[in-house]
């Protein structure tokens, strides 16, 4: 990915529209292999991908939701032989819908108030 941030730079205020669409389709393919539906070396994107965002028209009807959501139940029945170390796909959308159907599983945050931090007495003589 690091190829593509060094090839295709953010333009400027006098870019032509060429160079807009370029740098755009750069960006998406950037989030596509770099977030949304990574691979185990996190440094390729499935030509597939690629293939999809030549017309901008189009790629706007495609279902990326459901390929996000194929690619990661792809990844996740590769992942099933005991010897299979590393999955790809969008890892924090598995993590979300973990979180969210296994509640147990959130990390718990317990907040502490001033009034504990100080004492009872609010003289903040515990912590001399």
């Amino acid at each position: 990915m690091n190829w593509l941030r060094d090839t295709f730079l953010e333009p400027g205020n006098d870019s032509t529209e060429v160079e807009r669409i370029r740098y755009a389709q750069a960006y998406i393919l950037e989030m596509i292999g770099g977030y949304l539906m990574l691979d185990l070396s996190r440094n390729l994107v499935h030509l597939r991908w690629l293939l999809k965002l030549i017309d901008f028209r189009a790629a706007g009807e495609f279902s990326w939701g459901s390929a996000v959501l194929a690619t990661l139940y792809q990844e996740m029945c590769g992942v099933m032989p005991p010897n299979k170390a590393k999955i790809g796909g969008c890892l924090s959308l598995l993590q979300s819908w973990a979180r969210f159907c296994f509640p147990f599983l959130c990390p718990r945050i317990h907040i502490v108030s001033m009034d504990t931090i100080r004492g009872s007495d609010n003289s903040g003589s515990n912590f001399e």
